[in-house]
């Protein structure tokens, strides 16, 4: 069940990867905890991935757990409100495309989003006005300590492009309470699909916005006029649609990312003195979205 020394590239939209010193991905609840336990066992750092959207690692000696085959999906329907329980290997086009169908308010505007349920849980992922954590009402997860929990949106804690995981623990499932729109939302769905397509690299390997919006700015209103607008380090640049958004060209590396983004930070930073802050997540030795275990 662990593979060690794993190429992670595979594993990220945007392409980029070092190895994972060892990597897994659970079938059920009993592999997960057996991976966690293995890891806690030996003091090793542990990260969640979902479809690597927002993910670019360099070498990890730490253990990557996958949770792309946690996929059950039930809906329940009381009247005009949808009940629905996506496990966390969940695609988030599917949460997209059941809405779409059903006429419900919320999900549509995340059409494009190359993400699982428990990872846009996790970073509370949004666009168009609309944050997942907006229809969320329960979260399944599972402890640092092995055990299965479960809280209610008002237990938990939701702000931009951030949720209390994987600090609490490990995203199993979200249940949502979706109305349905009293207006017919195929023409909204339809105007978000298209600026997606023209506005962002869909050509491309990427790793979607690499900084969060600061208050009262776009980041990358910002990094355009600092000039980082097809700005290219090896091959990895800032795309010509979008100057927000990574992209590699080939061969890029994550040295060629951080040093891409240290550039972006210090312009933004010299020239309106704004701190920019990385929406995607760089994980490296030492550094991970998870838990370290000293």
């Amino acid at each position: 069940m662990l593979i060690k020394n794993l190429d992670l590239w595979p594993y990220t939209t945007i392409r980029i990867g070092g190895k994972a010193l060892y990597f897994c991905e659970p079938k059920d609840l009993e592999e997960l905890k057996y991976a966690i336990f293995f890891a806690l066992d030996k003091s090793l750092p542990i990260f969640i991935l979902g479809r690597g959207s927002n993910t670019i690692f360099g070498d990890f000696e730490g253990l990557v757990i996958s949770m792309r085959r946690f996929e059950g999906f039930e809906v329940r329907r009381e009247g005009d409100l949808f009940h629905i329980t996506a496990q966390a290997g969940v695609l988030l086009s599917k949460l997209v495309s059941f809405s779409l169908k059903e006429g419900l308010e919320g999900f549509y505007r995340l059409v494009g989003f190359p993400a699982t349920v428990g990872g846009a849980i996790a970073m509370n992922a949004g666009a168009f006005g609309y944050e997942m954590s907006e229809h969320l009402k329960e979260v399944v997860f599972l402890d640092w300590e092995g055990k299965l929990q479960r809280a209610r949106k008002e237990e938990l804690s939701f702000s931009y492009r951030s949720s209390p995981f994987p600090d609490l623990g490990f995203v199993l499932a979200g249940t949502f309470a979706a109305p349905k729109a009293k207006r017919d939302i195929v023409e909204e769905y339809k105007v978000i699909r298209e600026k997606r397509a023209s506005k962002q690299p869909l050509n491309l390997p990427t790793c979607g916005s690499t900084f969060k919006n600061p208050p009262g700015h776009f980041a990358g209103r910002l990094l355009e006029e600092v000039g980082m607008k097809g700005y290219r380090v090896g091959d990895v640049a800032f795309s010509e649609k979008h100057a927000n958004f990574l992209v590699n060209l080939g061969r890029g590396t994550y040295q060629d990312v951080v040093k891409i983004i240290q550039e972006a930070k210090r312009r933004v930073f010299e020239s309106f003195g704004i701190s920019l802050e990385e929406e995607v997540r760089l994980i490296e030795s030492g550094c991970a979205y998870g838990r370290k275990v000293q």
